[in-house]
């Protein structure tokens, strides 16, 4: 019996990445709220009438400044208890003063640093029709394809599944806070990867952890002051998708950091405008929630304005000694922003990187700002990615052994492909009617008295996993839960429909709700676009090296740029994000964090052979063998299993690396095509895995066999 030890090499390794994404359309956004070619509604003013922020000074206490706030008879809308370390940030406003009118007053108080407008930044989008697949995500896999009508070039693209083959197999939780429009929270790309908060409860109307506050599970409103950080237009949950959209979820597209979680922060009520006051209440939640222990590596912020903000520069600084890179837009206005600045791009603080928009063809994209003031480009034109679930028009439907319900899916409610489970009638839906058996079943509810969102609420709570509403009346309806949410499927039946199950519980059903694909996917162009890569890249480079700071996070993503000539003088690192570099430094197969825990340092030769068992550093490395063990090595042992003298079984034991896939076979020669499976494939977890062959009669008839192990996933 042979025992010859295989392994994969480099080619094979990047192949299997591919395979790990079959069909998985990727999309990225700019979040900022900057894309180009569209035009956004300008409000009269670039400030809001009548507020103001305040910086105190050094020497003005919480007291003083809430006393000299009264003095003036302002309200007090928010303070920045986060971001004010030495100085106390306030946003005020008056009933009858103009923003000039305040400002003037402010500055005369001794107690007054700074008082400055709050000043509104915009985002705009323009979505265009599209088909999710991951040949439109050209920005991962670029082969020269034409996307949305536009030819590109080859290897124009950040190199995201090399990058993701070089990625360590078991990362810590990484989180980005999204400022944005808010999120989507039932679409069934982002769903999965949203962030929750362990300290909150959901929907219990309280400030569990104390945070000040209210319900606050996967981030916050700070424009409506609610827990329900719900998108407002499209740019936040665009922005989302292209960061952190679920992988093999067979909906869809993929994130660039898809193993990364979203915090929503909610900083625009109408889906374009943003005032600095929320801004600076997110940036205030974020600082405050990483140091409570809340792994936020990142800030994306894709928007921007012309005016300078003193606030907004300190808010970001205070990200900054929290150890928050700050991810922002360059701008679309074709122009150089050293000469022309654009806040907060134009700061130019340690933690911050500034994002100029590349095309498919590896070109400074027509609209996007450049100049001395912008660190790299990403790609940011003809970008797909994910758009609320309800711009869609749904398919539902309702079945109980082979009997089908017409059903009228409620605005805003969530989704699911097929839910197979028991349906308990709960009355009118007031919390009191539900059954304990409802959690983990179907809430059959009778439509009247309560409100369609009180009944759904309720059902949530009682652990329905879906609700059908019947009406009260022989005519045909059609319910809202009233706004976006994180809301379960929930449909509308008929009168006669609702009373014949009623008449049959518990009965158990099928229920589904789908979005039509084909419109919760859209494709934009923008710096906005291009920021959330390079955002991705920074979750990425988190999760593979933990222990980094955020400066030296800022240096590995500037400095692993892929360099372009077009490029050259436009940014300042004269190249496009690449994503492999991020984890392979010096490109030579070996990403940095295994050569530094093997080797101690980089640029370790891959073809080196440091233990002397035969296998190479790079192939140890494929293999997930040790480099410096020559015991570690993937190699075949049998030992003949012999009880009682009888059995001719054989057990196959090999060594295995945590997290990856391995497959043994056997065959009675070594010809091509002639190997069949031996047992299930092993997933490695670090120890020595074993397979027994146990056909002592095929072994008598064919005494020579020849066994192998083949790693078949990264």
């Amino acid at each position: 019996m042979n025992c010859a030890p295989t392994f994969k090499t480099h080619h094979c390794y990047a192949g299997q990445a591919a395979a790990l994404f079959p069909s998985r359309a990727c999309w990225i956004l700019a979040l900022g709220l900057l894309l180009a070619h569209a035009s956004a509604a300008t409000p009269q003013a670039n400030f809001v009438e009548g507020e103001a922020l305040v910086i105190f000074k050094p020497a003005t206490n919480a007291d003083a400044a809430a006393t000299a706030t009264a003095r003036h008879h302002l309200t007090a809308v928010r303070k920045f208890a986060a971001i004010s370390p030495q100085r106390q940030h306030c946003h005020v406003r008056s009933a009858t003063q103009s923003t000039a009118e305040l400002i003037a007053e402010l500055q005369l108080d001794p107690e007054v640093d700074l008082a400055e407008p709050n000043y509104l930044r915009h985002v705009s989008s323009m979505p265009v029709p599209t088909d999710p697949s991951f040949s439109k995500l050209w920005a991962l896999q670029n082969t020269g394809q034409s996307v949305n009508g536009v030819a590109g070039t080859s290897g124009a693209d950040i190199h995201f599944l090399d990058a993701w083959g070089l990625a360590k197999s078991n990362m810590p939780e990484v989180v980005v806070a999204v400022l944005d429009t808010g999120i989507d929270q039932s679409h069934p790309d982002l769903a999965a990867n949203l962030w929750t908060n362990p300290g909150e409860i959901a929907g219990d109307g309280l400030d569990n952890d104390g945070n000040g506050e209210i319900d606050d599970v996967h981030g916050y409103d700070f424009v409506g002051n609610v827990g329900n950080p719900s998108d407002s237009g499209l740019h936040g949950s665009h922005i989302s998708g292209i960061i952190a959209a679920v992988a093999n979820n067979h909906a869809g597209i993929v994130g660039t950091a898809f193993n990364a979680h979203i915090m929503a922060l909610k900083i625009s009520s109408d889906g374009s405008v943003i005032n600095t006051a929320a801004e600076l209440a997110a940036l205030d939640y974020a600082v405050k929630m990483k140091k409570r222990g809340v792994n936020i590596v990142a800030i994306n912020a894709s928007y921007g304005g012309p005016s300078y903000s003193a606030s907004e520069s300190s808010a970001i600084q205070a990200a900054a000694d929290a150890g928050i890179v700050f991810c922002t837009a360059a701008g679309n206005e074709s122009v150089d922003n050293s000469l022309t600045p654009t806040y907060p791009a134009n700061y130019r603080l340690s933690n911050m990187i500034v994002v100029a928009a590349s095309d498919s063809t590896d070109h400074l994209a027509s609209f996007s700002n450049f100049g001395s003031k912008v660190d790299l480009a990403a790609p940011g034109t003809n970008i797909l990615s994910t758009v609320p679930t309800w711009q869609a028009t749904p398919t539902s439907s309702l079945t109980r052994t082979g009997t089908s319900y017409a059903t009228v899916p409620m605005t805003y409610c969530g989704y699911a492909a097929g839910i197979t489970s028991k349906l308990y009638h709960c009355g009118l839906g007031n919390p009191s009617e539900f059954p304990a058996a409802v959690s983990g079943n179907i809430a059959l509810i009778q439509r009247g008295t309560l409100t369609f969102a009180a009944k759904v609420t309720n059902a949530m709570k009682a652990g329905a996993v879906a609700a059908v509403i019947y009406n009260n009346t022989t005519v045909s309806f059609n319910g809202t839960l009233a706004s976006a949410g994180n809301w379960i499927p929930a449909l509308g039946i008929s009168q006669a429909d609702g009373q014949s199950l009623e008449a049959l519980l518990p009965t158990t059903v099928t229920l589904s709700n789908v979005a039509d694909p084909a419109a919760i996917y859209a494709f934009e162009d923008g710096t906005s676009m291009a920021t959330p890569y390079v955002t991705a890249a920074v979750a990425f480079a988190a999760g593979n090296f933990p222990n980094e700071s955020a400066a030296q996070r800022v240096s590995r993503i500037v400095a692993s740029v892929t360099p372009l000539a077009a490029l050259t003088g436009k940014v300042t690192s004269g190249g496009r994000l690449n994503l492999a570099r991020v984890v392979d430094s010096d490109g030579n197969g070996l990403p940095d964090w295994w050569e530094m825990a093997y080797f101690g340092h980089i640029g370790v030769d891959p073809a080196a052979d440091a233990d002397g068992d035969g296998f190479t550093n790079l192939q140890e490395y494929l293999i997930g063998t040790l480099p410096n063990n020559p015991a570690s090595k993937l190699a075949i042992a049998q030992v003949p299993e012999i009880p009682n003298g009888v059995s001719k079984d054989f057990r196959i034991s090999f060594p295995t690396a945590n997290g990856v896939t391995y497959r043994v076979e056997f065959s009675d020669s070594l010809s091509a095509g002639s190997w069949a499976q031996l047992g299930s494939d092993v997933t490695g977890s670090g120890a020595t895995a074993t397979a027994t062959a146990t056909d002592a009669a095929t072994v008598t008839l064919h005494p020579r066999r020849f066994y192998r192990v083949r790693i078949v996933a990264p």
